[in-house]
């Protein structure tokens, strides 16, 4: 089959591991020929900024196109209007199948006029990545009501042609319905997850013993994970002060500090023995420290890293947030609020080797958190697809 995916907003580098290099990844194996076009720009940096317009074929196998983002010239909202040219390239490509990554582009006119002109039989899904707390919300602002008019008028127009919408969460399904108007039928939840030839199931024991060996954490010790993205609206501080000075337990922080807590943090590590920050470590190395704790620990919003951990097989507890229960998938996960420090104590000390803890283990290492490897993932992508 002939698959096409469409990022028109999203930056894009080689490698990373987002939905946008893993789908089309996996989509490829599955033996799909696979085409991703994309934005020209990239995260430099810690920017986002324009490189060139490519056509190339990536290190896994699928055509990686760049096109610029255009947008209309009305002054204040011609960002709205953004998109990417990718007529030509459907006339090139004929593709059986289109991932339209987003739901705020007008590109998606470009594609379903290509369905209805050219190709009647072409199956074609959405997906959300945008929610109340990460989006826009109609209640919340004059600003915010225009935009997700504006969205919404988008799908409106569209939807006739449109076979799924998917959130990556379902939380984001349900913002989908209720911001963009996605008819319930059309809508189901499609989770993000982590790469499965980065992911070393088979030799998790051994990357444990020598990453607890590395940092001098004994098998007797109850070390806790956590990193991304380190700021307020992950509650790291809060985090580090729940677990300073508990007794038989160690917290290791990967990932970027972000400016917002990087003094108070700094003050807090520099008290706490038994915590550690490693810096910032490569996409693939993220597994290898899953692998040698014994809980992910997520106190704060949201981020790929929590379905991640779900992937490793790691038990883990996070932040309650509404909509956002898929990460326990089958009891291998807890959750609690509010994400203060005694209840974040609380919540540690209820599963510090406990006989709880060792059956959220054991379901973390059954087959049911499998729903997080993106071989999963990709497969399920595509059961709209036309049957070959």
């Amino acid at each position: 089959m002939n698959i096409v995916h469409i990022a028109p907003k999203a930056p894009y580098n080689e490698g990373w591991g987002y939905q946008d290099n893993l789908l089309p990844k996996y989509h490829s194996r599955l033996g799909h020929t696979v085409t991703l076009i994309i934005t020209n720009t990239t995260h430099r940096d810690g920017r986002v900024v324009e490189t060139a317009c490519e056509d190339y074929l990536s290190k896994d196998g699928f055509r990686v196109i760049r096109r610029p983002v255009l947008q209309s010239r009305i002054p204040k909202v011609g960002w709205l209007w953004n998109r990417i040219e990718v007529s030509d390239l459907l006339e090139e490509l004929k593709p059986d199948f289109v991932f339209y990554h987003g739901m705020v582009s007008a590109t998606i006119f470009q594609v379903v006029a290509y369905k209805r002109k050219r190709s009647p039989d072409l199956a074609i899904v959405m997906d959300n990545h945008l929610d109340y707390n990460i989006g826009y919300d109609p209640r919340r602002s004059r600003k915010d009501r225009l935009v997700c008019a504006v969205y919404r008028s988008y799908y409106r127009r569209c939807r006739r042609w449109i076979s799924r919408v998917y959130g990556v969460t379902p939380w984001r399904e349900t913002y989908a319905r209720q911001v963009f108007g996605v008819e319930p039928e059309k809508t189901d939840v499609l989770v993000m997850g982590a790469d499965d030839e980065q992911l070393d199931l088979a030799h998790r024991e051994e990357i444990r013993s020598r990453v607890r060996g590395e940092y001098g954490i004994g098998e007797d010790e109850f070390l806790l994970i956590n990193g991304g993205k380190l700021d307020g609206k992950k509650k790291t501080l809060e985090l580090v002060q729940a677990v300073s000075g508990m007794s038989g337990v160690r917290l290791l922080l990967f990932g970027q500090v972000l400016p917002d807590i990087r003094e108070a943090l700094d003050a807090l590590l520099a008290k706490a023995e038994n915590v550690r920050y490693i810096g910032w470590i490569p996409a693939e190395r993220v597994y290898d420290y899953f692998f040698a704790g014994d809980l992910a620990v997520f106190p704060g919003q949201h981020s790929v890293l929590w379905e991640q951990a779900c992937a490793a097989k790691i038990p883990c507890i996070f932040q309650r947030w509404e909509g956002m229960e898929h990460v326990n998938a089958c009891g291998n996960a807890d959750f609690f609020s509010p994400a203060d420090r005694e209840t974040i104590c609380r919540a540690v000390q209820a599963l510090h080797f406990t006989p709880e803890y060792a059956q959220m283990k054991r379901a973390a290492q059954s087959p049911g958190t499998d729903m997080f490897l993106y071989s999963r993932i990709a497969e399920k992508a595509l059961e709209c697809a036309p049957q070959r």
